[in-house]
């Protein structure tokens, strides 16, 4: 009887460890990386991508910035020919007010950082029912006064862009 609640003990502890050893923190949400302002930019960067046809590197990169946290959205890659394009189609938004927040977008900061994150991106479209928020490489090096691909290339670099993005913050 001993032995049995030995080996229990024990079976119960390795599954406690398996546990936690297979916490994902490569999925981390935007709320989560919010709790740690230094480590954003990091995570940010350690997400950057070579080439916007690569899906699931691309997935990834908007679920780190957040892009989900105002809907569900659906995404286009136009990769055809260049200049390559992102287009991001939400269908639904979580809250009701969120429409009129849409509605009253000037800049998205989410667009900023995909364009420096994305090596080979050259336009972001952003689409709810009638809406749309459309930013491209020129408009955006207008804005940071700049080349917004130099932005993307450490997590310093991200944090000035963040700081040009929003200054009051």
């Amino acid at each position: 009887m001993k032995t049995r609640l030995n080996i229990l003990l024990v079976v119960a502890l390795v599954f406690l460890l398996l546990l936690a050893g297979c916490s994902n923190t490569w999925n981390k949400t935007n709320s989560e990386v919010e709790n740690n302002a230094n480590s954003r930019y990091t995570v940010y960067y350690n997400k950057k991508v070579q080439y916007i046809g690569n899906n699931s590197e691309v997935i990834n990169l908007l679920n780190i910035l957040g892009v989900g946290d105002l809907g569900e959205y659906t995404i286009d890659l136009s990769t055809d020919k260049e200049p390559y394009s992102l287009t991001i189609n939400y269908s639904k938004l979580k809250d009701n007010g969120d429409e009129d927040k849409f509605k009253a977008i000037s800049q998205i900061d989410y667009a900023f950082y995909l364009l420096a994150l994305v090596d080979n991106l050259s336009s972001v479209d952003i689409n709810y029912k009638t809406y749309n928020y459309n930013l491209d490489i020129e408009e955006a090096n207008k804005l940071v006064e700049g080349n917004i691909k130099d932005y993307g290339t450490s997590p310093e670099k991200l944090k000035e862009l963040k700081e040009i993005l929003n200054p009051q913050d």
